[in-house]
């Protein structure tokens, strides 16, 4: 049987960069949990790809309240410290995406696959 949930696994933005590494989260997942450390001011959000070192394309939300098909993101800075669960639509490859390159260091954030 499938677990609901993929291990937790680090996802790496490297220093000047705004496009994390490639994590697969070795399973189809519907939903992506993502801990975030303290970051440079940024709205952060998820590439997904349908294969390993693919073309990684930003998720959209055609049924968010306002009906604009926005990209999803959450914006955090400085204290990090919270939680976001990014709908993935049914992906195994993912890289996290930040609005802003992380000037200071290197981002490690720890990311988990759920199966709904």
């Amino acid at each position: 049987m499938d677990s609901y949930f993929s291990a937790f696994k680090s996802c790496v933005i490297a220093k000047d960069a705004q496009l994390s590494a490639e994590v697969d989260l070795d399973g189809i997942y519907d939903e992506l949990l993502v801990i975030m450390p303290a970051i440079d001011s940024a709205a952060i959000s998820v590439r997904i790809s349908d294969k390993s070192g693919g073309t990684f394309l930003p998720v959209h939300d055609f049924l968010d309240a306002d009906g604009d098909g926005t990209v999803l993101q959450a914006s955090t800075a400085g204290t990090g410290s919270i939680a976001v669960i990014f709908k993935i639509g049914g992906a195994q490859f993912i890289k996290l995406y930040a609005g802003a390159s992380q000037t200071t260091a290197a981002v490690t954030f720890t990311v988990r696959g759920i199966k709904r």
